[in-house]
């Protein structure tokens, strides 16, 4: 048969062929025993369905609920069980305009998995394997939950030392929080595994136990029953076509059904898991939901006279592989083989142009026309290692929709925007980390705060600049990169620098172009990261597991702030908090006290746990006045949270003045002297009169500066904050009236912080650690009245503090090219148990080591000169808890070199 045209309206002939493809994939995953071949379906296949026979809508719709979910998928039916599960289900439901699992659940290849690479994902991908096996082999629901084990194939030592980073972190999630287990295997147990794999080539494998496969609508259907048994309501044919939010910050929720009105439903929250119409559904809120369509292909063979031999021999399935210099998967499917690349961003498409970014709302069950073309890269190398599959031919090659963020990393949490708008889509791995997922929303509704930290899920890591032509190049990026090697300083170059008004930077990028600088990325802001001697953009050339061969350069910056003086530019978050509650108000949101007027403060945002929710620097220019920065990734996640804890009867005004602003950091012992070049009028900036913690209105050049004495990097010097208009101008008058002046980028101030033992917001301190085992105790006054968070810390303190603490670590390395990165685990040297892990580590470069700083259990590990041992790269190395900083501040450099002139 011809392929169906994408886009039209499926006859019901096409429409029994479409349901047959389902009830086949479904009944494949059930069982390894011979299948029919699936009648009618072309090789290449597309359509869209629609309702070929009349359908009627319900007639009880409520007038009020607490959670209003949108759309009935496996995320929509995970957030209602999930809902159910912590008592309040009842009030709950959820409104899907067609059926359970219509979208891209039913046509998900269903990979389920304890393998991820990153963080705190690894909880969501372990509880989706632990609940459906629990269900199917516990409670005897059948989920076609074929568990065989993963196998990640290591072709080139790049792979390899990657494999060892992700090994070394698999054992850190296994020895604190009893993760799965993983191990690196040799070409000859692949073989045993995997009787059909060619090895040639083959260095190694990490195979993990327990990853595979399930039935996407068995797993959403599983939800949906249990969600309804704990009360939960789930009303199909019920279109969300309108959301309008409340002055009293409740949402109406208008919902036609098939008769053709629309009803009103009252809801406290809305949770938006539309999958592929997300984005029309946050447009409907007036909430930016930054995500596109695109379109993910997955290949499935005929029968392979081998896959059936091995299932008839062993009674399970093939192990799935993952050849990721080839960039797919492959599993079995019935007794062929299913096979899903990722092409390269070149080769990826994305839906139709005229979709824009999200799916018509006609379309349901829809499917694309497969481009076999599209594909041939990854299978080439398929055959390659599977020579069974060069004389196999192709069932069915299918081309679905699926959604995305920019990043690849969903969305998930509530909106910067409205009050009770709640993400949970652009979910790329939704099968698993449905349970996860479900979970970790949940909590966070309820209890008011995550359960752990995913900042790389919240969607106030997007702002207006990330437009939809952005996030769909940046999506191309993020799913052609998908298997990629993963470098410690990973560099993705694509539709960068963000041009927006948003992000209005044009003009300091090229000053910085100029000068040589390596440009990262933060939030839709351009950061230096280091500068090379000529003006050159190396983009991810430099991209490395080891010591940066970029090195060199970074000491050289060092060297001259430590002589003479450097300049940095950095982009951060800005905000005026007003008003006469103003004072009050940020009383209760920080845990230390505030400053007083004329000077400068740092104050952190809790959590009503007492965890670290982001950390700010108050500058107080008047009773009920303050000018605040944060760090640039977090802008929109610490604006809404000032804004959902500011009460309704409170007199504070919060503006968001990030585009506006912008700061340079000038440090060196002849800082001041450059600086007092370009003052208008004469100003005393010696550290004698000018003294730390305290603030100036200056005029540089002409340029208005709020000049702050205070340094994150422990050298002398001064903050300028200027109009964002005017910090190209300022960078190139600094440097113009002292050429002597060095550039400074943020691998810098890594060594130097690092080496000081200053820790970093966002990757030493997160929502996963406590004020205390951070070791914030000076910023943190408990005798200053109320605060979020102050009952909780005050339980850690009298319960007698911390079990483990952030301590600085001298690593052993010698000779050799590597360093900490963070997220490696810390051992005790006698019985090899984990007691700890990194969070960040860097070769210092002015203290000459290799230093690092993490978290170690049991206080009796944290006296100076503890041994302990970290792995890095697959090999132990020794570390040594220090006490005091590797390299000391300039002031306290001074007061020594002073003591030892007398």
């Amino acid at each position: 048969p011809k392929p169906i045209p994408s886009g039209s309206v499926v006859a019901n002939a096409a429409f029994v062929r479409i349901e047959a493809m389902r009830r086949t994939l479904r009944i494949s995953r059930r069982s390894a025993q011979p299948l029919p071949v699936r009648q009618g379906l072309a090789a290449n296949t597309s359509g869209a369905r629609k309702f070929a026979v009349a359908v009627k809508g319900p007639t009880d719709l409520p007038s009020d609920v607490d959670v209003a979910i949108v759309g009935g998928g496996v995320i929509g039916a995970c957030v209602l069980h999930n809902l159910g599960l912590n008592g309040v289900g009842s009030s709950a439901a959820i409104f899907e305009k067609a059926t359970l699992t219509s979208g891209a659940t039913w046509h998900a290849a269903g990979l389920v998995t304890y393998y991820h690479g990153g963080n705190n994902f690894k909880f969501w991908h372990q509880e989706g394997v632990d609940t459906y096996k629990k269900w199917q082999n516990e409670e005897g629901i059948q989920l076609s939950f074929n568990q065989p084990g993963s196998i990640r194939l290591i072709q080139n030592e790049d792979r390899m030392k990657e494999a060892r980073y992700t090994l070394s972190k698999s054992k850190l999630y296994q020895g604190l929080f009893g993760g799965p287990e993983m191990n690196m295997i040799s070409p000859e147990e692949v073989k045993r595994l995997h009787p059909l794999v060619n090895t040639d080539g083959l260095l190694a494998a990490l195979y993990t136990q327990g990853d595979g496969h399930i039935d996407p609508s068995s797993v959403t259907q599983t939800f949906a029953v249990k969600a309804k048994a704990l009360g939960g309501k789930i009303y199909e044919h019920s279109e969300v076509v309108g959301l309008n939010c409340m002055s009293d910050e409740t949402w109406e929720v208008s919902v036609r059904t098939t008769d053709g009105e629309v009803h009103v439903v009252r809801a406290k929250r809305v949770v938006n898991c539309a999958g592929l119409w997300a984005e029309r559904i946050g447009g409907f809120a007036g909430v930016h939901t930054p995500c596109t369509v695109l379109q993910h292909q997955y290949v499935i063979t005929e029968p392979i006279p081998e896959v059936k031999a091995y299932h008839d021999k062993h009674g399970h399935q093939l192990p799935v592989l993952r050849d990721l210099e080839g960039s797919y998967y492959v599993r079995d499917e019935g007794e062929g083989m299913l096979i899903g690349p990722y092409e390269r961003e070149d080769l990826m498409s994305l839906a139709p142009k005229e979709w824009k970014g999200t799916m018509p709302p006609e379309l349901t069950y829809h499917l694309f026309e497969g481009d076999v073309e599209r594909l041939m890269e990854s299978m080439e190398y398929a055959t390659a290692l599977i020579p069974q599959l060069e004389r196999t031919g192709i069932k069915t090659v299918l081309n679905g929709p699926t959604c995305w963020p920019a990043d690849g990393n969903h969305l998930v949490g509530p909106s910067h925007e409205k009050p009770n708008f709640w993400h949970a889509c652009a979910e790329s791995y939704g099968i698993a980390h449905a349970p996860g997922l479900g979970r970790y929303i949940v909590h966070w509704m309820l209890k008011g705060e995550p359960p752990y930290e995913l900042t790389e899920t919240d969607p106030a890591r997007y702002g207006a600049w990330a437009t939809p032509e952005w996030v769909g190049e940046k999506v191309k990026e993020a799913y052609g990169w998908n298997n990629f090697t993963n470098y410690f300083n990973q560099n993705m170059p694509r539709a960068r620098p963000v041009i927006h008004s948003d992000r209005p930077q044009q003009d300091i990028v090229e000053v910085l172009q100029k000068r040589g600088a390596q440009l990262g990325f933060s939030h839709g802001w351009e950061t230096p990261n280091w500068f090379h001697s000529e003006a050159v953009d190396l983009k991810n050339e430099r991209a490395t597991f080891m010591r940066p061969s970029y090195w060199d350069s970074v000491k050289k910056e060092c060297e001259q702030v430590v002589n003479h003086a450097g300049l940095a530019y950095w982009p951060f978050a800005h905000y005026r908090i007003t008003g006469a509650g103003a004072p009050a108000f940020l009383n209760r949101m920080i845990a230390n006290k505030l400053p007083a007027v004329g000077r400068v403060g740092l104050g952190h945002l809790l959590t009503p746990t007492g965890k670290v929710y982001s950390e700010l620097t108050f500058v107080r220019l008047a009773e009920e006045d303050f000018y605040v920065t944060g760090y640039s990734n977090f802008q929109l996640h610490d604006l809404r949270w000032m804004k959902e804890h500011k009460r309704a009867d409170e007199q504070v005004q919060i503006e968001d003045v990030t585009s506006k602003r912008a700061v340079l950091f000038i440090n060196g012992p002849n800082a001041e002297e450059t600086v007092a070049k370009l003052l208008d009028e004469p100003v005393d900036l010696a550290r004698t009169e000018f003294k730390a913690f305290q603030w100036r209105k200056l005029s540089l050049a002409g340029a208005e500066t709020i000049a702050v004495r205070m340094s994150f990097i422990g050298e002398y010097g001064l903050e300028l904050h200027v109009e964002r208009d005017q910090v190209a101008k300022l960078y190139e008058k600094l440097h113009e009236v002292d050429p002597k002046l060095g550039d400074w980028g943020g691998s810098c101030m890594n060594s130097f912080r690092i080496e000081k033992g200053v820790p970093l917001f966002g990757k030493d301190i997160t929502k996963d650690h406590d004020a205390w085992e951070a070791g914030l105790h000076r910023f943190i006054k408990l005798d200053k009245g109320d605060f979020i968070g102050r009952e909780a810390l005050a339980k850690i303190k009298d319960a007698g503090g911390p079990t483990r603490k952030l301590v600085m670590l001298e690593v052993m390395v010698g000779d050799e090219q590597v360093d900490c990165t963070g997220n490696e685990p810390i051992r005790c040297p006698e019985s090899g148990k984990v007691v700890g892990f990194t969070t960040s580590g860097v070769w210092g470069c002015m203290a000459g080591r290799s230093v690092a700083l993490g978290y170690v259990y049991s206080s009796e590990r944290w006296a100076d000169g503890t041994r302990l041992q970290v792995d890095i790269l697959g090999k132990k190395y020794d570390i040594i808890v220090r006490e005091q900083a590797l390299m000391d501040l300039a002031a306290v450099r001074d007061r020594k070199a002073k003591a030892a002139g007398a």
